[in-house]
């Protein structure tokens, strides 16, 4: 399987980081997979291959191979919370959910956390922070923010990407095997 997410742009910003340690060693990582119920994929897919290509991203920028995974995902519904560990002692942590009201857009974030500072694409006012909130049903989304009367929205990142791995040269997964027995292990154990 090809992974589009390895063109993401702050994909390419933590891994150039990362070769010049101008923000000190990586420590962790924490991926934020969220989109609407509407959008919901089967839940091998979500677990297979969505799941995969960001522990795959997490593996590149860890430099190291998989040490330990654990994960619980929401009998019910495509929501799982996943922690990796690589045995260079870089962890990474996975929240994704495929339940959120049909109003809301596509969240994906990648935070890096690194000795010196950290990178990331999550803004640092809005609805994940104490400065705004979110009301969300399935008609219809308020963004309660101070900084900014008309937000951007994040949809449309997913299927950029998926056309942007068609475009560009995307290499196969390398480990893909290894990777998948680890999720399969951790998440229907």
């Amino acid at each position: 399987m090809k992974n589009p997410w390895i063109h993401w742009g702050i994909f390419k910003s933590i891994e150039h980081h990362n070769h010049t340690h101008d923000c000190g060693e990586l420590c962790s990582l924490r991926f934020t997979w969220q989109r609407p119920l509407k959008s919901a994929s089967e839940e091998k897919v979500f677990i297979e291959e969505s799941f995969l290509r960001f522990l795959h991203l997490a593996q590149e920028l860890a430099q190291a191979p998989l040490k330990n995974l654990h994960a619980v995902k929401s009998p019910d519904s495509n929501i799982l919370f996943a922690l990796a560990e690589f045995e260079n002692r870089v962890t990474a942590e996975f929240d994704m959910n495929e339940a959120l009201p049909d109003s809301m857009p596509d969240i994906f974030f990648l935070k890096a956390n690194y000795s010196g500072g950290h990178v990331t694409n999550q803004p640092l006012g809005g609805h994940f922070n104490e400065s705004g909130s979110v009301f969300a049903d399935q008609d219809h989304l308020d963004l309660f923010t101070v900084e900014s009367l008309d937000p951007e929205a994040a949809g449309g990142i997913y299927e950029n990407m998926m056309k942007i791995g068609k475009l560009k040269d995307t290499p196969e997964i390398p480990d893909e095997e290894i990777l998948l027995a680890a999720i399969r292990k951790a998440v229907y154990r």
